[in-house]
Order: C-alpha cells, then sequence, then structure tokens
C-alpha cells in the first residue's frame, strides 16, 4: 500500500510538471488529477491486474486461487459413504473474493470469505456461505448457511472441510484441483 501511495505521488506530481512544461492552463472549474485520484487509478490496475503476477513469483503474501477447480465432498448426511462431485469456481481480485459451489442439487455462494497466508497451521481459504437447494435436491434440504475451511499448502488443491448450521445441521470433507473436468477423476 505504501509503494502505492508513493507512486501515486509521482504521478500527481509529474503530471503537474507536464502541465506547467506545456504551458498548459486549467479552467477554474477544472481540478487537476490529485494524488487521492492516482491512488485510485493505480490501486485499481493492481487490484485487478498487477498483483496476479506478483502473487505467482511470491512477491506478495495474497496467492491467486482464481478459477474452477474441481472435486467432491463427502457428507454425514450419508455418513461420508457417497463422494458427491462438485465445481467450486473463485472469482478473485487482490482484496475481494468469492465464492461458488455448484454441486447437482445444491448453489452455495461466500457471504464473506478470508484468505490467511500466515497461521501457524498453514495457508488456507475460510469462507462462509449460503446454501439455496436447486428443486431436484432432497426434500428435507432448506436454505441454510455454513462455514468451510480449505487448505492450499499443495499447488492447485484444496482440501478441508466444512459444516452448516440450523437448517441442515451436517458437516464433511472437501477436496478439490485445479483445472479441467479431466482432472476432477484424480481427486
Amino acid at each position: 500500500m505504501l509503494f502505492l501511495a508513493l507512486m501515486s505521488i509521482l504521478l500527481a506530481w509529474g503530471f503537474s510538471n507536464v502541465l506547467e512544461y506545456y504551458q498548459i492552463h486549467l479552467s477554474w472549474w477544472i481540478e487537476s488529477p490529485s494524488v487521492l485520484f492516482f491512488y485510485g487509478a493505480v490501486f485499481l490496475i493492481f487490484d485487478r491486474f498487477v498483483w496476479k503476477p506478483l502473487a505467482k513469483m511470491q512477491v506478495i503474501k495474497t496467492p491467486n486461487l482464481n478459477g474452477e477447480w474441481h472435486g467432491n465432498l463427502k457428507s454425514s448426511r450419508d455418513g461420508h459413504t457417497k463422494e458427491i462431485k462438485v465445481t467450486l469456481k473463485i472469482f478473485q481480485t487482490w482484496t475481494d473474493i468469492k465464492i461458488l459451489l455448484i454441486s447437482d442439487s445444491n448453489v452455495s455462494q461466500s457471504e464473506s470469505a478470508a484468505v490467511i497466508s500466515g497461521e501457524p497451521e498453514g495457508k488456507y481459504l475460510n469462507y462462509q456461505y449460503v446454501v439455496e437447494p436447486k428443486p431436484n435436491s432432497v426434500k428435507d434440504i432448506s436454505i441454510h448457511r455454513g462455514t468451510a475451511r480449505l487448505f492450499f499448502e499443495e499447488k492447485n488443491m484444496l482440501e478441508g472441510d466444512y459444516y452448516t448450521g440450523r437448517g441442515s445441521q451436517n458437516f464433511g470433507s472437501l477436496r478439490f484441483a485445479k483445472g479441467s473436468k479431466k482432472q476432477k477423476s484424480q481427486v
């Protein structure tokens, strides 16, 4: 963040010098772009694009988990005996992350999420979600909330557990591999 602020100051100063050099005088009703303007522009560019290559080079701590992950979950609902195929879609910028989990019978989306990268137990994605059953789901499942924690120590793998609250009251394990659906069978 300090780097972005310093860059914004330099850009505002440079822009002011360019206007002065070319003897361009802005009208009284037009503000010269301020440091805050440049900070907003630099932040937006960094947030959307620049952080991804920096994360890949491990210059910054925030990992890039963007993309489609395929895998399965096991639930206490059936005694953890069945593997249910699921797709996890992660939409991420440097400062924001949204998660969508899709199965044949349910869709869940995150209400809040955090990437934890400095804890003693390891790096993980923690999120709270709301589940909305599809019309073809089991009749006794209703809209409910839950929490999931997915560890990502191994590259291109997410593995962890979840639990739900009122309305479902079950728990289970989740495992995902990043990439094509062909990888699903290897998870």
